[in-house]
């Protein structure tokens, strides 16, 4: 078996408010293998802009792991 090009491991994102946090990734594992091709849907509000932001390296995890 061949490694993922792209893996998540209990990825988690959570942007701190003034007086609250909003956890907009909880738990994410993603693994990616060369060749494939990968569909993200979901509901509005329900992490695929986020997830996409931390795929391209656009934000960054508050905890869990990435490997590219």
């Amino acid at each position: 078996m061949s490694q993922p090009i792209l893996e998540l491991r209990d990825v988690w994102k959570i942007y701190a408010q003034e007086s609250f946090e909003v956890t907009a990734l909880q738990e994410i594992e993603l693994a990616i293998e060369e060749g494939e091709y990968v569909v993200i849907m979901g509901p509005s509000g329900s992490g695929k802009s986020t997830l996409l932001n931390v795929l391209c390296c656009l934000d960054r995890i508050t905890r869990g792991e990435y490997r590219l």
